[in-house]
């Protein structure tokens, strides 16, 4: 995409076919929906997760696929709630459901979680980190070392083209970043970091130090941090 496309109809069309990597080798929604009282995944579950689109992506959709609806509780509150917190413009969405996946169609908000653009203290995009309100239910936080260099990759570059073209949204995860700065700092602990040069850290939320992170140094989370303890940890 060059530099002065907007992002219409046809662009998210080009941004799902080059952000479309799988996050781990395994189904990851496989390993959490036992643990999801429904069996549902807890990301395609919005009784835990609402999705959003953009106003163009939302567009693209409704055209292209009959998987997404315009996302409505059940309670009026909830969904004027949720929806005054969303960002500007975007729609809250809700899919057919996980069995019914088109997953060439999924949307960006999909393909993104439970990651995030992290923004650093210096206004640089450095790497992903996750939505630390999920970490007791979302089986890839507590398993980063498996995520896919490749996802990792396209991830990167379809939000430097969405931060090109919408500058609302690195305001957006800047102010994100800051707030779990915040919180991490308050809770006394370190931000995990895929970063973009293809290497794991724990970043201080104060001064902004990297530690590089080894596999038996992630952090888990949960019914996932109790699993890990057991002989066999796929028995629980």
């Amino acid at each position: 995409m060059r530099e002065h496309d907007s992002l219409n109809q046809v662009a998210f069309a080009t941004l799902y076919a080059q952000f479309r990597s799988p996050i781990t080798e395994l189904d990851c929604g496989r390993k959490c929906a036992p643990y999801n009282e429904n069996g549902v995944p807890f990301c395609c579950d919005t009784n835990h997760t609402v999705p959003s689109a953009y106003p163009e992506e939302w567009q693209y959709l409704q055209t292209s696929t009959d998987l997404w609806h315009a996302w409505q509780s059940e309670d009026d509150n909830e969904t004027n709630r949720l929806q005054s917190i969303a960002p500007s413009g975007h729609t809250l969405i809700a899919c057919l459901g996980h069995e019914l996946c088109q997953r060439n169609f999924r949307s960006i908000s999909c393909r993104a979680f439970p990651f995030y653009p992290y923004i650093s203290e210096k206004e640089e995009f450095i790497g992903l980190t996750y939505y630390w309100e999920y970490e007791d239910r979302c089986w890839v936080i507590s398993n980063l070392e498996v995520v896919r260099p490749e996802y990792r990759q396209e991830f990167i570059a379809a939000y430097e083209v969405i931060f090109k073209q919408l500058p609302d949204e690195w305001e957006n995860f800047r102010y994100h970043s800051n707030y779990m700065r915040e919180i991490f700092a308050h809770r006394r602990r370190a931000i995990p970091l895929l970063h973009r040069d293809g290497d794991n850290y724990s970043v201080s939320p104060i001064s902004g130090d990297f530690r590089r992170l080894v596999r038996r140094k992630f952090p888990k989370f949960g019914v996932y941090q109790i699993a890990a303890r057991l002989p066999f940890p796929d028995e629980l």
